[in-house]
């Protein structure tokens, strides 16, 4: 997975690309907080 600051269509973008692991450690930092049931997502 990656984390973009905006659309890669910009002339500038900065970001990174997540390994598995670090996908993983947002997955638990989400349930940690309670945060892996929602009903709404937005994406861009």
């Amino acid at each position: 997975s990656v984390q973009f600051s905006n659309h890669t269509g910009y002339p500038t973008f900065k970001g990174q690309i997540l390994n598995g692991q670090q996908l993983w450690d947002l997955v638990e930092g989400l349930e940690a907080n309670d945060l892996l049931y929602y009903t709404h997502l937005l994406t861009g």
